[in-house]
């Protein structure tokens, strides 16, 4: 099928290295702990809403509950045996959701230490798991066509089905009435959750990793395989933005205020894009490996990476694009 944008605009070209502002922001860095000789890839995040913890996962299939503050370990969660793609926490911060390559929906218990509170087995490989606004809900994409919804205190799963297999994103909007599913084809589908109806929308060319959406707006912020970024307006039904930002791709995407995203993939670089005008108005850089995953919360963007670090950055110094002389790179022991 041959790409055809939504919204007509003129081409933009690419920025580079030297049309943007390069921060050498001061970050915190870690490994995660691991038995193994070799510290684990991060393969996701999750920042709790309260502000006091964070999830990561690793390749080694173990999650870990870091203190947001100091970035020391609380606790590791065991369970899955193959890899986790994905990691979330409901918006009270009171439970985790975690899947990925073995079919597995696990639900974790804050109030007793993350014990496992509900697993849901024999499902396909997962690649992303969001909860509803109101923390009833989980939605559930892997590599098939269908978008597989729980509700809390229900045994039975709902499905949802989509036009394309190889789903890797989903979210819900702020209010609640939309769900946003993306995933190889390059189109964002819709689905209105008062009937089921659905609408599907092409706007990137390679497959889409990421959605967010800006908090109480209808816009949302997608990131794929083509290395644009699309800002879409989900009431309207258009493309207000489609932002060239890599030569690389896209894998993740994080909201850090009511303007700007932070986006990254293959390249190794965080960029900061502000979705009001279309434009990209800074990097950050210091992973040395390709970006897999990116959270914000607490007023701090979390990083994670192929590199085996878990990075955090201050979003105040993004906003204000202030330099500092980066910090050293503490490990913790293993």
């Amino acid at each position: 099928m041959a790409f055809t944008p939504l919204l007509a605009q003129q081409p933009r070209r690419l920025a580079n290295a030297s049309d943007e502002k390069w921060l050498p922001l001061a970050s915190k860095s870690i490994q995660l702990t691991a038995s193994a000789a070799k510290p684990p890839v991060v393969t996701a995040i999750a920042v709790d809403p309260r502000g006091e913890l964070i999830a990561a996962a690793g390749d080694d299939h173990l999650i870990r509950i870091l203190s947001a503050g100091s970035l020391t370990p609380i606790e590791t969660l065991s369970g899955h045996r193959d890899l986790i793609q994905t990691i979330a926490f409901d918006p009270s911060g009171s439970r985790l959701a975690s899947a990925g390559n073995d079919g597995q929906l696990m639900i974790w218990d804050r109030d007793t230490r993350f014990g496992l509170l509900n697993r849901i087995s024999r499902m396909p490989a997962l690649r992303c798991v969001a909860f509803s606004p109101d923390g009833d809900e989980i939605a559930a994409v892997g590599f098939d066509a269908d978008v597989y919804v729980m509700r809390w205190g229900e045994s039975s799963l709902h499905k949802l089905r989509c036009n394309g297999t190889d789903l890797r994103a989903v979210a819900y909007r702020d209010d609640g009435r939309r769900l946003a599913v993306a995933g190889r084809s390059g189109e964002l589908t819709l689905f209105d959750l008062s009937n089921g109806s659905h609408s599907s929308h092409l706007i990137h060319e390679g497959r889409i990793h990421g959605i967010a959406f800006h908090y109480h707006t209808n816009r949302a912020v997608c990131v794929a395989d083509d290395g644009h970024v699309s800002v879409f307006d989900t009431r309207e039904e258009t493309l207000v933005h489609r932002v060239p930002v890599s030569t690389g791709k896209l894998f993740a995407v994080a909201v850090l205020n009511s303007q700007l995203v932070a986006v990254a993939g293959s390249d190794n670089v965080i960029r900061i894009v502000n979705t009001d005008d279309g434009t990209l108005v800074r990097r950050v850089e210091g992973h040395r490996g390709s970006v897999s995953s990116l959270d914000a919360g607490g007023g701090m963007l979390f990083s994670g990476s192929y590199d085996t670090t878990l990075r955090r950055w201050a979003i105040s110094e993004i906003e204000s694009g202030r330099q500092r002389i980066a910090e050293g790179d503490p490990r913790i022991d293993r």
